[in-house]
């Protein structure tokens, strides 16, 4: 009975035992061998605080984690020493898992990388550890780089840290203070404040505020003499007094006039519209009737002057007596 129970507790120690191993072997190769899709990324800098198991996030929401990381000239050797002098050869390989149930909907990578996904290195506070982040940017800002070799997983192009920004910026602040002329800049300074000095003591900035002084002097001056608050109450007494108020009241009663005048004008104007209409009619029916008198005085003028050129031509023609003979006639 003992012998039974010494072999089950060695049995049930050496089972555990084994999980704990596979168990610890998990959680080095960083579930290498879990499921979802492979990337990997090129980062120009130090990926310090990363390592296999470092969580890969997108905007905030863990969807994988990292399961191998070395050298490029490691992964990718370099095909002669010219090309591993590269800059490219000098970069770290990042190689992570994204969970595709995590991200949600599969979307087309290519499209996405043109769009400006990119990766980049954030640091966990104080704690030195970094975790990779994916977010998108501007493209044209953060192009993708193009490598010499065949990747062996998808690339997701990288983007700098915060701090290798920083320290990128301070670098050519440091690189231009060291092209500046510093002793020159100090004598230039000088020299200007040496020129402030003067004109605030005796140029034209000094004269410049003496004039200011006295005209401000001369202004108080024609204030304090000046009665303005007899001239205010003189304007409220004016504003209030009773002829104004006549002169409001007449305002107000000629524009109450013209206000009821302009109401009779469209009654005015139609009433004249009509009034010309008529004269109109009657023209036309004077005019209708005086034709037919003027068309007989016409005839009857003609009439008159042809009874005149008879006339004058036998003026006995109104005795009825014949005419008179032919000029050489007997």
């Amino acid at each position: 009975m003992s012998t039974s129970s010494a072999s089950f507790r060695v049995g049930a120690f050496v089972l555990a035992g084994a999980v704990a191993l596979l168990a610890l072997f998990f959680f080095l190769t960083g579930g290498r061998f879990n499921g979802g899709t492979l990337y990997e990324t090129y980062f120009p800098e130090s990926v310090q605080g990363v390592d296999v198991g470092t969580a890969v996030k997108y905007r905030g929401v863990t969807v994988g984690q990292v399961v191998d990381l070395e050298l490029v000239a490691a992964e990718y050797p370099p095909p002669n020493a010219a090309a591993a002098a590269q800059a490219v050869y000098q970069e770290v390989m990042v190689r992570y898992r994204v969970d595709e149930h995590r991200v949600g909907v599969a979307e087309n990578i290519a499209s996405d990388i043109a769009r400006g996904l990119r990766a980049q290195l954030v640091p966990q506070g104080i704690t030195g550890l970094s975790y990779i982040d994916l977010s998108f940017v501007d493209p044209h800002v953060y192009p993708a780089q193009v490598v010499p070799w065949t990747p062996k997983a998808i690339v997701i192009p990288s983007r700098p840290s915060t701090l290798a920004q920083l320290g990128d910026a301070l670098q050519d602040l440091a690189a231009s203070l060291s092209k500046a002329d510093i002793g020159q800049l100090a004598s230039q300074t000088a020299a200007l404040i040496s020129t402030l000095n003067q004109e605030m003591t005796s140029g034209d900035a000094h004269q410049a505020i003496a004039n200011a002084n006295t005209l401000m002097a001369a202004l108080n001056q024609v204030v304090q003499q000046s009665d303005l608050p007899g001239t205010a109450a003189s304007i409220r007494n004016l504003a209030g007094g009773k002829q104004t108020r006549q002169t409001l009241a007449q305002l107000d009663q000629t524009t109450a006039q013209l206000a009821k005048a302009s109401a009779e004008l469209p009654a005015l104007v139609a009433s004249s519209e009509a009034t010309v209409n008529q004269a109109h009619e009657t023209t036309a029916d004077l005019q209708a009737q005086l034709l037919p008198i003027l068309q007989d005085m016409k005839a009857a003028s003609q009439n008159l002057r042809d009874l005149t050129g008879a006339l004058s031509v036998n003026p006995g023609q109104i005795l009825a007596a014949p005419p008179p003979p032919p000029e050489g006639s007997k």
